[in-house]
């Protein structure tokens, strides 16, 4: 801490204004150094479990991605043997697959794109009722 810890007075001994400001500070600042210890908690607990979620996202696109390459393949081979060209039943699929792409890719500009405010809501809360307390202390 910056300050220095209050001393302790018995409540009936006369106190100096100098000392109810020291002490008003110190435990300003341990309010503080709390609410930074909360918000500091609980954005390392988002950060670990959305850690967690993306591994396990990015193990399933990959798993999805090999099944899908796997996949198409299979259909631009057999429509190759359906239209006698190898190249044709691919040029075929990857073009189905370019149009999914770009139906994709338009409705998601459509909706909009950009980053999704991250707000740690408890500390927001404790936030907000330090505030009301405060004010209905005054």
């Amino acid at each position: 801490m910056l300050l220095r810890e209050p001393r302790v007075e018995p409540p009936d001994a006369g106190r100096s204004i100098f000392g109810l400001i020291e002490e008003l500070l110190g435990k300003t600042t341990r309010l503080l150094d709390q609410k930074l210890t909360l918000l500091r908690l609980e954005v390392e607990e988002s950060v670990g479990t959305l850690l967690r979620h993306l591994a396990v996202l990015i193990a399933g696109a990959v798993v999805a991605g090999l099944g899908l390459v796997l996949a198409s393949c299979a259909l631009a081979l057999w429509i190759g043997d359906l239209f006698g060209s190898a190249p044709a039943g691919f040029a075929m699929v990857g073009g189905a697959f370019l149009l999914i792409g770009v139906v994709v890719i338009a409705v998601r500009l459509k909706r909009g794109v950009g980053p999704q405010r991250l707000v740690p809501e408890r500390t927001v809360k404790e936030l907000e009722k330090d505030t009301q307390w405060i004010k209905s202390a005054l």
